[in-house]
């Protein structure tokens, strides 16, 4: 319905490296001299360091123990196990915090411990350690709270808990406040004074490494842990954190496990979403999976999702992949309402000559939505975004980050006009009243606009390196392929190569998807360009040649697969 629009991209260079230090690691381990250089450019400097990345192993991965306050965890976990007393773990409702619930139920299930879980309703509790939750525990008969995802806020939730006698462990990769709760043990890789060596974890992350640590005290196979890298895989994927350090070795090591995952309702989504058989990223997981594994929760109750993760029971797994995947479709249908909503309001509310950023708020939106709808809008205008969906006297809302912004401190900024808010630079979460929405707006766009320069406005394309056509085969994909996983700060090398022709004639396929093939030195390749089709007209025209920047991959259609080149975008240069 809504077509991507252009947008000039500010085409950026990597910088010149030292071509000895280059050469060396292209010579040491057989590599190409542009893949040298990328992995140069990324700070992998020696061929140990390069020859890690690329073949990187389990054993790389940190001591738990690393992590502040992991010890009194466990302790208190073993505790637990020893007395029976009845754990429940407090989660949060997107794919991180399900996947890290999933995991940590899981394990201690198979730790023989007393566990349930809960999951705050995103429409009646909204994110993070809850009362209602809190009060359920303790009709439980709980003595020990696992909070995952969520929790290093809650210090009057944790005081809560406290007072009924029960203790909390919190396990959460969100930025501290400036006080911190009263809980049995706070693990988290942000540790105030401290670095952690592994680097930002994923909430479903800190909650594998919670269950590592508690596996190696009470000497168990690290094997049973690495079937449920799967969950790992799915949750870090999808949060959109730094794919690099132990984020990207849990990810690399998951996704295969994804494929051979023995979780009968995982298995039966990835099924029901068309990828069985297929090779599966974190494309996929972002794209295809985990939009069907949030629906439940952005929707209304996301318990659902849990017992799909689970269960060992193949027909309850397939009737639960088929829920999520129409719950799903009404995600979807809702979204583009709620799109078109935005696109209206921006028109008529919003001066993008003026305003650096973009703070909308309406009383027809679902909550469950708008951070879908948010990140839409900073692709679409390259702005930080503020969506808040108003139902009553409150206001929930979805907060979206573009480079260089952090979402949390400017949030910190104008929190004198919020309710609550938490999160991290990339994206956050807020409650308001109302009647402060104008204000929040006209402080949260005089901070932006102090902030952000009107460069900083315009999305940078970093070009990896420039490369010939010639160049260009299955041993230079089979190498680019071992950077996987790709997410943020380790994005699939993106090459630029300059004059090449146009064959035949551009068309469009699909949802308006240029389709070209191009040429230099007797060299052709198929190239695709999604949302491109704009392009179709201007590169009809004759004697034309163009650079393009794109990425290589593998396309197969009808059982045949063959090199292609992804644009990432594209200049005519001669007419």
């Amino acid at each position: 319905m809504f077509q991507k629009e252009a947008m000039k991209l500010k085409w950026e260079f990597e910088t010149d490296v030292d071509w000895q230090i280059t050469r060396n690691i292209a010579s040491s381990l057989s590599l190409p001299e542009p893949i040298a250089k990328i992995l140069v450019n990324r700070g992998l400097t020696t061929p140990e360091q390069a020859k890690q990345f690329l073949y990187p192993d389990l054993s790389g991965l940190c001591d738990p123990l690393l992590l502040g306050d992991m010890n009194k965890a466990v302790d208190r976990i073993i505790q637990a196990l020893k007395e029976n007393q009845r754990i429940m773990i407090f989660g949060d409702y997107d794919v991180d915090g399900i996947t890290a619930t999933s995991l940590i139920f899981l394990t201690l299930n198979r730790l023989g411990a007393d566990v349930s879980y809960y999951l705050p309703n995103r429409l009646i509790e909204g994110y993070g350690l809850s009362e209602e939750g809190i009060i359920e525990a303790e009709k439980r008969g709980v003595r020990l709270l696992i909070s995952v995802d969520c929790g290093v806020t809650a210090v009057k939730e944790v005081e809560f808990a406290n007072q009924r006698g029960i203790d909390c462990i919190i396990t959460d990769h969100h930025e501290f406040s400036d006080s911190l709760p009263n809980a049995a043990a706070i693990v988290n890789p942000k540790q105030k004074g401290k670095i952690y060596p592994g680097g930002e974890l994923s909430g479903v992350g800190v909650a594998f490494k919670l269950a590592q640590a508690l596996y190696n005290r009470l000497d168990q196979s690290q094997s049973e842990l690495e079937e449920h890298l799967d969950l790992v895989a799915l949750g870090t994927a999808a949060d959109i954190v730094p794919m690099t350090n132990e984020n990207r070795l849990l990810t690399k090591f998951g996704m295969n496990q994804v494929v051979r995952t023995t979780k009968p309702g995982l298995k039966s989504l990835i099924f029901i979403s068309g990828l069985m058989g297929k090779d599966i990223g974190t494309g996929q997981v972002v794209f295809i999976l985990a939009p069907r594994i949030n629906a439940v929760g952005r929707l209304g109750d996301a318990v659902k999702a849990i017992k799909l993760l689970t269960t060992k029971n193949e027909q309850l797994g397939a009737r639960l992949a088929r829920e999520l995947n129409t719950e799903n479709t009404k995600r979807k249908q809702i979204d583009e309402t709620t799109l078109g909503e935005s696109l209206k309001l921006i028109e008529q509310e919003v001066d993008l000559s003026r305003d650096k950023a973009i703070v909308l708020a309406s009383a027809r939106w679902h909550q469950g939505v708008i951070g879908i709808v948010a990140s839409r809008l900073v692709e679409r205008y390259h702005r930080p975004t503020v969506l808040i969906a108003i139902d009553g006297d409150e206001g929930k809302g979805s907060a979206r980050s573009i480079p260089g912004f952090d979402m949390y401190d400017v949030l910190k900024e104008c929190s004198h006009y919020l309710s609550k808010f938490g999160g991290h630079k990339y994206a956050a979460g807020l409650s308001i009243n109302p009647k402060n929405i104008p204000e929040f707006r006209e402080k949260f766009i005089s901070v932006s606009n102090k902030m952000l320069r009107q460069e900083e406005l315009v999305p940078r394309l970093l070009i990896n390196a420039q490369l010939e056509l010639d160049h260009i085969d299955d041993n230079l994909v089979d190498t680019l392929n071992l950077f996987a996983p790709f997410g943020p700060q380790n994005l699939r090398p993106v090459f630029l190569t300059r004059n090449l022709e146009i064959v035949g004639e551009p068309y469009v396929v699909g949802n308006n998807h240029l389709r070209i093939k191009v040429k230099k030195n007797d060299r052709i390749f198929d190239a695709i360009g999604f949302g491109f089709g704009d392009w179709v007209k201007p590169l009809s025209m004759k004697r034309i040649k163009i650079d393009l920047a794109y990425v290589i991959e593998r396309n197969t259609w009808n059982g045949n697969t063959k090199l292609q080149l992804r644009i990432k975008d594209l200049e005519i240069v001669e007419i």
